[in-house]
């Protein structure tokens, strides 16, 4: 609870706490002195960045250093400060970076290293990078970090191999659109299908004989459970594969 301004108690208090401070900085300038040395101490010369992207990288954390201290900071002390805290510098500069719409591979390879999470998120754009850098070692990290950090769903697409197809059979990173023999493919759906069959579980395999398509959602699953898997793909049966499931049930009968 906050003391009554009455109170000369509550006086003493905000006296021997609050003191006015002496000195002013001019943030852009003491901006423009560190920013190139602390690029230069932390070895980011090689990422290429424009003196308009460093100053607004740089300048936020100027000002938070200087509006913490009690006491005059040099240019010198907020480089050191800048310097040891350089994780943080580092996601900021990530974060800058991936304003632009290409990338070199340093500075791809530098974000996925150096703010893993932030890659995760931004996955497709960053996959569609490296697809045209040919940085296929930097999709496998992606694949990585988007089951992590990103938005994955429980279908992995056969082109870009992302958990990433979407119910309308889109893929959420490489942006093509999926065709359900691919999808097959990819997920051996015969298999999952003669799996199903001989698990005893006759009443799904008949419903979604009877209905013409299942439910993928990591698993089959029969029409009547769409609603619970809302994210699933739906599949359709070709004669083929009604064919199976109905010699698979004869043989059970047997």
């Amino acid at each position: 609870m906050v003391e009554s301004p009455k109170s000369s108690t509550g006086k003493s208090k905000r006296k021997g706490s609050r003191r006015e401070r002496k000195w002013t900085i001019n943030i852009e300038e003491m901006t423009s002195i560190v920013a190139s040395e602390v690029v230069s101490r932390t070895g980011l010369d090689y990422l290429g960045l424009r003196e308009a992207e460093l100053r607004d990288v740089i300048e936020p954390i100027v000002t938070g250093i200087v509006e913490a201290r009690k006491t005059k900071p040099t240019a010198e002390s907020i480089i050191k400060r800048i310097v040891n805290s350089r994780q943080t510098l580092y996601k900021a500069i990530a974060a800058k970076l991936l304003e632009r719409d290409t990338l070199s591979l340093e500075q791809l390879e530098f974000i996925v290293a150096y703010a893993p999470e932030l890659a995760g998120r931004v996955a497709p754009k960053l996959y569609r990078i490296a697809k045209e850098l040919n940085a296929d070692y930097i999709v496998d990290t992606l694949r990585y970090l988007w089951q992590r950090y990103g938005t994955p769903t429980r279908v992995r697409c056969p082109y870009c191999g992302f958990n990433s197809v979407t119910p309308d059979l889109t893929c959420i990173v490489c942006g093509r659109s999926v065709e359900e023999r691919d999808l097959k493919e990819e997920i051996g759906f015969d298999r999952l299908l003669a799996d199903l069959a001989r698990s005893g579980h006759r009443d799904v395999v008949e419903e979604i004989l009877r209905a013409g398509f299942a439910v993928y959602d990591g698993e089959i699953y029969p029409p009547s459970l769409r609603s619970r898997h809302p994210y699933g793909v739906i599949l359709y049966l070709t004669r083929r594969e009604k064919t199976l499931l109905k010699s698979l049930l004869s043989g059970e009968e047997e």
